[in-house]
């Protein structure tokens, strides 16, 4: 007899629940799925009378049919086939698109390095023409002072200059004062020219020694009014030569300026390279999860497969085993089995 507490319908039960999991519902097995209750020959029994119970709603000729134990048998072996062949599919797929997706991650990672890399040199490359631009202002600013030095000296010489100017005018205004005089001087001692020689050709040494003097006083300022010409003309081309270091200064920070542009310009460019990095990993990976979902179905499909197989194996065996008995029962009435269809 069977423990308190195991019924039919506890075994009926605990056999449903191995099939739903895909297990074979054993003597064993049930008997576990019970808590290790019950007796293996009341389990036994209660299996028996739940597999005839469900084999009455089939006809006779369904119950003692072969044929039908083979085409079950044959369905099952292409539902396990079919689901194997579909199961190495997907896998298949799955690892070559999962392999895909690897090398492209990788494919982008790399460009995404090369991309850092370059923008580093850049960033370099900055520094570089900023401190060159520094360099350059300051070489500039030197440059404007010295500038403006000599733009001081020019002026002050073209001041001097033109003392030296007016004071030569001045002496030359004195000397054709001496003329006048003299000739006034002539006119007026004409009567007494022999009585005033001497005086008067000491007179004239004088004026000459004078007029030496400021002959030589003269060649002495042209010669410096040549040396100072020389300087302005010195002062000119080296004022010509700050232009053009200057200009060449203006053109070496409009270039910084174009590759800093230019700089800006690919931050912006990898800025964007970098969000459409981002959106196709986002896309990857959705297609990877889709893919795991996929397989995960697959397999729940493939189980579900081998637990109606394995309920329909069951059946076929419960089925072979009542026809076992009724066939021993024909035996024992002396009842003749069915005739082949060969034999007829």
């Amino acid at each position: 007899m069977a423990r308190a507490g195991i019924s039919k319908h506890l075994v009926q039960q605990a056999r449903d629940a191995l099939l739903v999991r895909g297990e074979n519902p054993s003597i064993d097995a049930v008997r576990v799925e019970l808590g290790n209750t019950g007796s293996k020959s009341t389990i036994h029994r209660y299996l028996q009378e739940l597999a005839q119970a469900e084999g009455t709603r089939l006809d006779d000729e369904q119950l003692l049919s072969a044929t039908l134990g083979t085409a079950v048998a044959a369905l099952a072996r292409q539902l396990r086939e079919e689901a194997r062949v579909v199961v190495e599919v997907a896998e298949t797929r799955h690892a070559a698109e999962a392999g895909a997706q690897r090398a492209e991650m990788a494919r982008l990672e790399r460009a995404l390095g090369e991309v850092q890399v370059q923008a580093g040199q850049l960033g370099e490359a900055l520094a570089d023409e900023r401190d060159a631009h520094a360099a350059t202002r300051e070489a500039l600013q030197q440059e404007r002072i010295r500038t403006a030095a000599i733009a001081n000296e020019n002026a002050a010489l073209t001041l001097r200059l033109a003392e030296h100017g007016r004071h030569l005018e001045s002496l030359e205004e004195k000397h054709r004062h001496a003329r006048d005089s003299l000739e006034h001087y002539r006119q007026s001692v004409k009567d007494q020219r022999d009585l005033d020689q001497r005086r008067h050709e000491t007179q004239v040494q004088q004026i000459q020694a004078e007029l030496r003097q400021l002959a030589q006083t003269l060649v002495a300022k042209q010669d410096e009014v040549t040396r100072s010409g020389q300087d302005c003309a010195r002062l000119s081309a080296e004022l010509a030569e700050a232009r053009r270091e200057l200009r060449e200064t203006q053109q070496a920070v409009r270039g910084v300026q174009r590759a800093k542009d230019a700089l800006v310009t690919v931050q912006a460019r990898l800025a964007a390279d970098n969000a459409t990095l981002t959106e196709q990993l986002a896309v990857a990976e959705g297609t990877r999860q889709a893919l795991v979902a996929e397989e995960r179905a697959l397999r729940q499909s493939l189980a579900q497969q081998d637990g109606v197989v394995q309920r329909l194996q069951v059946r076929l065996d419960v089925q072979a085993s009542l026809y076992g008995d009724l066939q021993r029962r024909l035996d024992r009435l002396g009842v003749p089995s069915a005739p082949d269809d060969d034999a007829t």
